[in-house]
Parts: C-alpha cells; sequence; structure tokens
C-alpha cells in the first residue's frame, strides 16, 4: 500500500510519541526533519574515536528515499521497523544491499565486534534517520564520517 505524505507524518508521530529532548545543533539543514534519538547498549562501542556509547544522543535526519539504492552505506543509521506488528528503534551502520528474487534487504552493521551483521527486509523498515552528529554522555561530540 503507497503512503501518502499525511499518512506517512501520522505512522511518524505514532513512531515518535511526544518528544522528550529538546537540543540545538549546528549544521542542519534548511527544510529537513531532525530528531535527536538516546542510545543504549553496547553494540556500536568499539573504543575508536567514531564509537556511540550507550547514554549518548544521536540527531538523526530524516530520509525520504525512493529506493533502497539511495541509502547510504557505512554510515550509522537510526532505523525504526515494524516486525510483525511489534515497533523497534535500532542504531546501525548499513553495509550491503541486496536484491533477491525480488526482495530487497538492508545488511546491519554493529562497531561492536561482539555483534554479527544481520539481514532486514526493506518492507520492514518503516523510517530512516541519517546520523548527522553524536553527542557522547561525557560532553563530546562529533560528526560522524562513513566507515565501519
Amino acid at each position: 500500500m503507497e503512503r501518502n505524505d499525511k499518512n506517512i507524518e501520522q505512522e511518524l508521530d505514532a513512531a515518535l510519541g511526544t518528544p522528550r529532548y529538546y537540543m540545538d545543533a549546528e549544521g542542519k539543514k534548511e527544510g529537513e526533519r531532525y530528531f535527536w534519538f538516546p542510545t543504549q547498549g553496547d553494540s556500536m562501542t568499539n573504543n575508536t574515536d567514531q564509537s556511540i556509547p550507550a547514554g549518548s544522543m544521536v540527531l538523526g535526519r530524516l530520509l525520504s528515499l525512493n529506493s533502497i539504492q539511495d541509502l547510504s552505506l557505512h554510515r550509522p543509521i537510526v532505523l525504526i521497523i515494524d516486525d510483525g506488528g511489534q515497533q523497534f528503534c535500532m542504531l546501525k551502520s548499513a553495509c550491503n544491499i541486496v536484491t533477491d528474487a525480488g526482495s530487497e534487504k538492508l545488511c546491519l552493521h554493529s562497531y561492536n565486534s561482539r555483534y554479527n551483521d544481520f539481514w532486514l527486509p526493506w518492507n520492514c523498515i518503516k523510517f530512516i534517520f541519517e546520523v548527522e552528529r553524536i553527542r557522547r554522555s561525557d560532553g563530546s561530540e562529533f560528526v560522524p564520517r562513513s566507515a565501519d
């Protein structure tokens, strides 16, 4: 079923709920929609300068993709997915895209090597936000670069 702009807005509002964080950030693009997401867990922690430890806040820019092929790889993203009627929000890095028998899938990568990459069907993804800025709990901030 094709989603129109009104349906997308309603789904986004339902997915995100009432905002809990109001923080300003530099470098936002005019006309784009940004949202802050809190992080938990250690899947994106790898003791490098690009590590995103639990307790960080990530600023995501809502992407409007026409195709899975439009997604930039090897950058952190926040995904809101629907898995059998349950909604999940996760922070990962897209590392590969495959189309198999008409089914498109996205490979998601964690920075922490203890976690395996996994494939997610494109039709499970409701929203994708490209991470534009990370604000760690220690107050340090950085703009992510493309790399896994």
